[in-house]
């Protein structure tokens, strides 16, 4: 990596801001971790916020959801034994995903002892404090591995209604990343995130959000509209409504 990865800047135990109403364990994900560590660091304070303590174990490894998905499928048991002792040895009994591959990769090809749980269905069950609307108009991507693999779909929307000034849907459809699709047929990928461009020109939008380390980066790749994770707009709004606390 390129830069500081998110598990050597974050301790094993983040503790909320307030009283702990809730407990979840992290896996954060290669892409989250050394990509762009940035959207996980916005993740745990959203955590932070809402009272939920997050348990970061580093000893996690990748799900192995690239290998899976290329049929690279001979060190997979070693993967999956080492990151399931990862978080059953600490005692966790959920973890939250920031990513819909891993999670749906945990979920679907994992049998675990603990409950696998992407953010938005964690931020769900314990409420959140209302962020300030941002005064963008945004638009959603339905990342495959969280609409079809996990068969999460409302839950973001409902996040993303109260976080900003204007919500626009536009159809869901694959961008191209997932599947070894943007490594292997690379000019198919390009023209399913041609077609992902149009339809997000369409809706006016100032922004995409996604939940999705691959989609966002295939889709910056194919627009100029900015692409962001939820946890980073719902950060943002956060971050306005401390601002006009402050300022009032």
């Amino acid at each position: 990596w390129t830069q500081t990865t998110f598990l050597e800047q974050v301790p094993e135990v983040i503790e909320p801001d307030g009283p702990v109403r809730g407990e979840v364990g992290f896996f954060v994900g290669c892409m989250f971790n050394g990509r762009v560590p940035q959207t996980a660091l916005d993740a745990m304070e959203v955590m932070k916020r809402n009272g939920i303590r997050v348990i970061v174990p580093h000893d996690q490894v990748c799900c192995g959801s690239p290998l899976i998905r290329t049929g690279q499928t001979s060190i997979i048991d070693d993967l999956r034994r080492k990151n399931i002792e990862a978080f059953a040895s600490r005692g966790i009994d959920t973890v939250m995903t920031i990513c819909a591959g891993c999670g749906a990769t945990l979920k679907n090809d994992y049998e675990t002892p603990f409950a696998v749980k992407d953010v938005t269905e964690v931020l769900m069950d314990y409420g959140i404090e209302l962020p300030s609307k941002l005064d963008i108009r945004a638009t959603y991507h339905d990342p495959c591995h969280l609409l079809r693999g996990q068969g999460i779909s409302e839950e973001p929307r409902v996040f993303l209604r109260e976080a900003v000034r204007e919500f626009v849907e536009m159809p869901s459809q694959c961008c191209g990343a997932g599947g070894g699709v943007r490594s292997g047929v690379p000019e198919e990928a390009k023209a399913l995130g041609a077609k992902r461009d149009a339809a997000v020109k369409e809706t006016g939008a100032d922004v995409v959000v996604t939940i999705c380390p691959f989609c966002e980066f295939h889709i910056a790749d194919c627009t100029d509209v900015p692409v962001k994770n939820l946890v980073t707009i719902l950060l943002e709004g956060y971050r306005k409504k401390d601002a006009e606390r402050d300022s009032a």
